[in-house]
Parts: structure tokens; C-alpha cells; sequence
């Protein structure tokens, strides 16, 4: 059966979900699950903090890879939006040597076009890349109904850690900044200026 059917899709994604699940060594699963509290006695500023996270998200979603069709060269989800924050922003600027606009303005269509940084169909940034974009994988078996147009029509089971989740949103109530924006808006190219 193809993906193309929805049903053979989602139950595809079912199936890696449950492999994904069974499959995390149990030393990963643990540190998930203790995640908050490490959070918790880690010092240094918010960009130290996500800068940690985002070592522990490599390390945990490195696992995952192996089961998704998701690779490089693969770039429908460059065409979603980002939602960003300031202290996101602040990571790329440093990392990168990328500066955001000097006036964030919001778009009225941003999502007509890829994100600033793909280029060559590869992400440039890819070492200093947002939280959605580190946490996105795709649990079907093909990358068929990641395309932009066919993305958001059905649900399909998604990978969730919680922990995750919960320490990014302490960094993000702890920077104090909460509002976001795309990352066209902060980094707008070229043509969209």
C-alpha cells in the first residue's frame, strides 16, 4: 500500500511511534524524565540554558532519526512557519553571526516563501536552528504528506517529550520575552525586505 492513502499513513506513523517509544535507551528516556529538575540546578544566562538544551534535543532526536524519512535535501518543512523567540533570535545572531532585523514588522503573508535560511536545499543554519524546527520529524514511513500543501489536512501521531517542552517554556518564561515571530519576520531575505 502507498502513503498517499491517509489511513496506510497514519498507521504508519502509529507503528513508528511505537518503535520509537520501545527503542529509546532507557539512560535517554531516564534524563527526559528528569529533565526539568536538571534545568532546575543549571547555571548560567537563558542563552547558556538553551544552548544545553539544545545539545540534550541533538542527542535525543539523533536516536529518532533513524526511524524518519527525514534527511537532508528534504525541505517542505523549511516552507512552515517558525514560530521564534527573542532568546531564539539572540542564538542565531551569535551563533551564526546572522543579525535580525532592525524593526520586526509583522508579515502579512510570511509563509509565502521558504525560511530565510534554506539554501541549496539545506538548511544554513542547521547548527543554530529554532526549537520547532529541532523538535519537527515526520513518524510516516515517506515524506509525502510533509509537502506544505498536504501537511496540516489530517492529524498524525507526533513525537512528543514532554520535558522537553516544559524546560523550553521555562526558558522562554524566564528570558521574560514570551511574545513570538516568525522567523521570516525576524530574518527577512533579500526579496522580502
Amino acid at each position: 500500500m502507498t502513503e498517499q492513502l491517509i489511513e496506510t499513513a497514519i498507521e504508519n506513523a502509529r507503528a513508528t511511534y511505537a518503535i520509537v517509544a520501545s527503542s529509546l535507551p532507557k539512560p535517554l528516556e531516564k534524563k527526559e524524565a528528569e529533565l526539568f529538575d536538571w534545568y532546575a540546578r543549571l547555571k548560567g544566562n537563558p542563552l547558556t540554558k538553551l544552548r544545553a538544551l539544545f545539545e540534550f534535543m541533538t542527542t535525543l532526536y539523533g536516536t529518532v532519526a533513524r526511524y524518519t524519512p527525514c534527511k537532508k535535501g528534504c525541505t517542505s518543512c523549511c516552507h512552515y512557519p517558525v514560530s521564534i523567540t527573542d532568546l531564539e533570535i539572540e542564538f542565531i545572531e551569535r551563533g551564526a553571526g546572522i543579525k535580525r532585523a532592525k524593526q520586526i514588522r509583522k508579515a502579512t503573508h510570511p509563509y509565502d516563501a521558504p525560511c530565510p535560511f534554506l539554501r541549496n536545499d539545506s538548511c544554513s543554519i542547521y547548527a543554530h536552528r529554532p526549537f520547532v524546527c529541532r523538535k519537527h520529524v515526520t513518524l510516516t514511513k515517506t515524506m509525502h504528506w510533509c509537502h506544505p500543501d498536504r501537511a496540516n489536512t489530517k492529524e498524525f501521531p507526533l513525537l512528543n517529550f514532554s520535558e522537553v517542552n516544559r524546560v523550553f517554556d521555562a526558558l522562554v518564561r524566564e528570558t521574560g520575552a514570551t511574545a513570538f515571530c516568525d522567523i521570516r519576520e525576524a530574518f527577512p531575505s533579500e526579496e522580502n525586505k
